[in-house]
């Protein structure tokens, strides 16, 4: 048996207790404790990995049973053109497919609730951390089906392009944080084409591109590094920014500009306690690889925003 030095005892007490004052700031839903929480780490990634990790967890009892539930999502990009994140309709009809495909593509005995219809990243990038805990707090059973309002602002891009949304669904299991199942190729092309002949508005219409199920701090940031090649295919981007808003240390927004008349600038937002430090990281690079940056934030009129009230469930 190892003897552990004061300094490492007092680091892992510190850690522990970090851990512990995190889960008691989500637990409370309170915004501003949770960031207060995230300066008194010493290692910013880490800890954004961390918040990222269990900001999409909820562990609770149902009859002295405990039941540990996740948020996953699955990144859905439409066509240009097809209008499917609009189309009500398409989601209704498609509803009993993508169910019986998650239901193939997840490990057995894994209990899904799938929130109805697909989720616009325009919705989903101004999720506050609080907002995000009562879509995991609507799925326990016999709790109340509360409604939450937020803003939303509309993604402006040129017509005709792309736009990201997600299929959102929390997994509950009974032993455990719920796991995905192992890496398989065909299952996963399997049930990327399945979803996808499902969610295609008609036969004329090109199918989304979809991507199968993962953790909600990878898929969307899968989601966006996908989007924004494929944006870059349809209409190029020729340059962009990324800045960090003085109003809340969780929002990052960037800017894009396009090769277009009608639209030459658009915006969206990434959520830190959504994808974490590296996540940022990641979208950030594949915007290199597309285009440059500027040296300075470009004169722009931001989205107008939109206040949501949506039932949960």
């Amino acid at each position: 048996m190892t003897n552990q030095s004061p300094a490492g005892s007092s680091a892992a007490s510190s850690s522990t207790q970090w851990l512990t004052d995190l889960h008691q700031a989500i637990q409370a839903g309170n915004d501003l404790d949770l960031w207060r929480v995230l300066e008194q780490h010493r290692d910013p990634v880490e800890a954004h990995h961390k918040l990222a990790t269990q900001i999409a967890r909820l562990a609770y009892k149902v009859q002295d049973r405990p039941r540990f539930s996740e948020m996953f999502l699955v990144p859905v990009i439409e066509s240009a053109g097809t209008k499917l994140l609009e189309e009500e309709t398409v989601w209704r009809q498609a509803d009993h497919c993508v169910g019986e495909a998650l239901d193939s593509w997840l490990p057995e005995r894994t209990r899904k609730t799938v929130f109805a219809g697909i989720r616009p990243y325009d919705w989903i990038g101004t999720w506050r951390p609080s907002v995000l805990r009562c879509h995991l707090h609507s799925t326990v059973p016999g709790g109340l089906n509360k409604k939450v309002s937020f803003l939303t602002e509309t993604i402006d891009c040129p017509e005709d392009t792309p736009r990201l949304g997600f299929i959102c669904m929390v997994l509950t299991s009974e032993r455990g944080w719920p796991q995905l199942p192992a890496t398989d190729t065909v299952r996963d092309n399997r049930f990327k084409s399945v979803v996808a002949y499902a969610l295609q508005p008609n036969a004329k219409a090109v199918p989304p591109t979809v991507l199968a199920p993962d953790r909600l701090q990878f898929a969307v940031t899968d989601g966006l590094c996908l989007w924004l090649h494929l944006l870059n295919e349809a209409v190029p981007i020729t340059g962009w920014t990324a800045a960090p808003l003085a109003a809340s240390p969780d929002v990052v927004k960037v800017t894009l500009a396009f090769e277009h008349d009608v639209t030459p600038f658009s915006q969206f937002t990434i959520r830190k306690h959504q994808i974490g430090l590296e996540g940022v990281r990641s979208v950030l690079t594949m915007l290199q690889a597309i285009a440059p940056s500027f040296d300075s934030p470009m004169d722009m009129p931001r989205a107008a925003a939109v206040s949501r009230t949506l039932s949960l469930t």
